[in-house]
């Protein structure tokens, strides 16, 4: 941990702070520019199906949407990290920001996973209650289609679309790249930091709040593991249930899927908040390491987000999660 002096008897430190801020600000717009470069590489993707002829067969082929959705996430999410990857590393000085390794031990991994999966139902109550109040005020929240295609390809294509694919580039890049970068000036920065991007990433406010809320437990988790495995395998968990209740409706009763999901969430929410306690026993408490830094934590996000690069990116996200907001006035 660095030891920073106080500014009235440290000469350097106004020079360190600056410096800082510069570094932060620098891996704000590495990011900014990766996101830019993944809406850009969907809007080409788009076009070639378009110019191949095969929008209808996108638009109309659950199976082949899935396909093409698969290989349009892998690239537009890892692409733009492994090209400026290296250039994050260098202004960061951290060694290894993905965190590939094993975690601290098989026990706080499952306690994690566990609890993990009983924050993302947390959020996925407090974002259902944020939509029923917004809706008071007589605005309409709405998020983009997911296809779930019948029969086994359908249904096998979905969950690697949904669960293994969404949950490794994900993770890769907002708890991988973007947090484990971060993590030099303070732990509690990189999961607000990390977790505030991926939820403007979704481009709506339905899927915004729970991103931002389960985004704290997934860095959270991670951290306190030692490896973004975690959050992959938390990731994948929680998206799986979506995708498995969203199939059960076509296979049961409504009251059927809302009773067995009313068991899943309340029964890993009361489950979550027992592993926390007993992963925080194993683990170094309930808190999370944080640098000695001239910087607090509202200069380092200004510094992060408030930037060129940054700025357009999340001013297109702004804008693209305006298309799914209606208003019923």
């Amino acid at each position: 941990m660095e030891n920073y002096c106080n500014p009235y008897t440290d000469p350097g430190y106004f020079i360190r702070k600056e410096e800082m801020k510069k570094d932060i600000r620098l891996l704000g717009i590495y990011t900014g520019f990766a996101l830019i470069c993944q809406i850009l590489l969907q809007y080409i993707f788009s076009f070639a199906l378009s110019m191949a002829g095969l929008s209808d067969l996108y638009l109309t082929n659950g199976v082949f949407q899935n396909g093409a959705d698969i290989i349009i996430v892998l690239i537009s999410f890892l692409l733009p990290y492994l090209v400026l990857g290296k250039s994050m590393q260098r202004v960061s000085r951290v060694k290894e920001p993905l965190a590939l390794e094993k975690p601290i031990d098989s026990i706080s991994f499952i306690l994690a996973v566990v609890a993990g999966v009983g924050f993302c139902m947390l959020a996925n109550i407090v974002t259902s209650y944020l939509t029923v109040f917004i809706s008071l005020f007589g605005f309409e929240l709405t998020s983009p289609d997911i296809p779930m295609p019948i029969g086994a390809a359908g249904v096998i294509t979905t969950v690697i679309r949904v669960t293994v694919v969404a949950a490794i580039t994900e993770e890769l890049t907002l708890r991988g790249y973007v947090m484990g970068n971060l993590r030099k000036y303070g732990d509690r920065f990189a999961v607000i930091a990390a977790s505030l991007v991926f939820a403007v990433m979704h481009g709506n406010l339905v899927q915004a709040p729970f991103a931002l809320i389960a985004g704290f437990g997934l860095g959270y988790l991670s951290i306190k593991t030692g490896t973004i495995w975690t959050g992959i395998v938390i990731h994948a968990a929680n998206n799986f249930i979506s995708v498995a209740i969203s199939y059960a409706m076509d296979l049961f009763s409504e009251s059927t899927v809302n009773i067995f999901y009313v068991v899943v969430l309340y029964g890993f929410i009361a489950a979550g908040v027992v592993c926390v306690y007993l992963l925080t026993k194993r683990t170094d408490g309930i808190g999370l390491a944080e640098e000695s830094t001239p910087l607090s934590t509202a200069e380092k996000v200004r510094a992060f987000f408030f930037n060129p690069a940054m700025l357009v990116a999340l001013f297109y996200m702004l804008y693209l999660t305006s298309q799914y907001v209606a208003f019923n006035f």
